[in-house]
């Protein structure tokens, strides 16, 4: 099956979506056009190439301000808050669960802020997982760090600009 993962457009069916989860659900349904078309969040749809209407799953990238700073020594003390994407929101619906198209949605996630990374300041790619059942692996040399039970940041060698 050929899929393509593009933004979200007015013409994707995100009526019919439904991964199993009622907030995620929800927030493609009624929420992610307008906070995409207001430049709150952005979000990302993956498609069959044959139907560009259907959704098979989605995610959304937002800014983010870490506060208190990884305990790398490059920001160890730093003064002011540091720039970050966040993953937001990941989901696949009910009928493509178990066909990896999680684990693409997510790699296109992290692709796409490495590109952010290279023309604006970003520290890391940060996760709020909504439950404990989410699991994160070490992918070759990208490492994904625990920082507190809702948060878990991504970094490959301290900063995303070494990623490339």
């Amino acid at each position: 099956m050929s899929m393509i993962i593009e933004e979200i457009i007015q013409q994707n069916n995100r009526r019919a979506f439904d991964c199993g989860t009622n907030e995620l659900n929800q927030f493609i349904q009624q929420q992610a056009w307008q906070k995409a078309i207001s430049h709150i969040a952005k979000a990302y749809v993956a498609c069959r190439a044959s139907e560009l209407t259907d959704i098979m799953g989605y995610y959304t990238l937002t800014g983010y301000s870490v506060i208190t700073p990884p305990t790398h020594r490059n920001y160890k003390r730093y003064p002011h808050p540091l720039n970050a994407i966040k993953l937001a929101r990941l989901a696949v619906d009910l009928s493509f669960q178990g066909q990896g198209i999680g684990e693409k949605l997510l790699i296109d996630a992290i692709y796409r802020t490495i590109l952010v990374s290279q023309q604006v300041s970003a520290i890391g790619f940060f996760v709020d997982p909504m439950d404990s059942k989410v699991i994160f692996f070490s992918i070759s040399s990208m490492v994904f760090y625990q920082l507190n039970q809702k948060i878990i940041f991504f970094s490959k060698g301290g900063c995303l600009s070494k990623i490339v």
